[in-house]
């Protein structure tokens, strides 16, 4: 029971002293891997290792902007407050290190949100508000987790893919391509045409929006119709 009670009033405590740092610290490790090792699982950017150190970060950083005035009361020069503050500032840096460009279609704002989440669960660890800590990852996970069988398959919004086709003419049948994609409820979002009259060659560019359920091979094929296209890709 004595070691029960200690940890509560631990728990409880607003004086940080190494007690209190060592337990709100584990607490923000347990919290930032939980959300890691789904990003893990799913073999994206930043995984278990970056999120732990993230949010194991942002809660030492709480942890310093309580500890500057309660450890020097007469401390008059500057904001201890701005050491937390500034996290959230910094953390967009690896936000935007985890955004991924290609082709005009982007990748990764998922993960760069949830790094930008965990470090704000971090700092909810450092200030001692573990249980809208714990809240928050739940619900993160439970985002990342169901929201995305919710896209798929109740809202079936499909994805975003980039389709280059290559065509051996400088005056390609635009409209007659165009007619084929959407022929297979293919959205075209955005397109560009890339004409090259010297080698009599053409390569369009289109971002488009495919529903999950949509084969390629039907669309493939007829393209494929259309002569004077010479190779069609997909990029993911």
């Amino acid at each position: 029971m004595d070691f029960w009670t200690d940890i509560n009033d631990i728990l409880k405590s607003s004086e940080i002293n190494l007690e209190t740092a060592f337990v709100r610290l584990i607490i923000s490790f347990i919290l930032g891997a939980s959300i890691g090792i789904e990003r893990q699982i799913r073999h994206r950017e930043a995984g278990l290792r970056t999120f732990a150190l993230i949010c194991l970060g942002s809660t030492l950083a709480m942890l310093l902007s309580i500890w500057i005035p309660q450890t020097y009361p007469n401390f008059l020069n500057g904001d201890p407050g701005r050491i937390a503050a500034q996290v959230l500032t910094g953390i967009g840096f690896l936000g935007a290190g985890a955004i991924i460009q290609s082709h005009g279609s982007i990748y990764g704002l998922t993960t760069a949100a949830s790094i930008w989440v965990v470090a704000v669960i971090g700092l909810a660890a450092g200030a001692g508000m573990f249980l809208p800590a714990v809240l928050v990852t739940l619900l993160t996970i439970a985002v990342l987790v169901t929201l995305e069988y919710f896209e798929r398959v109740i809202m079936i919004s499909g994805t975003n893919k980039m389709l280059v086709i290559n065509c051996k003419t400088a005056t390609p049948n635009i409209e007659k391509i165009n007619d084929a994609i959407k022929s297979f409820k293919i959205h075209i979002i955005t397109s560009s045409y890339e004409y090259d009259y010297e080698k009599n060659f053409t390569v369009l560019t289109y971002k488009v929006n495919v529903k999950f359920k949509s084969t390629y091979s039907g669309l493939f094929a007829r393209l494929r119709e259309i002569e004077t296209i010479s190779q069609i890709n997909i990029l993911t």
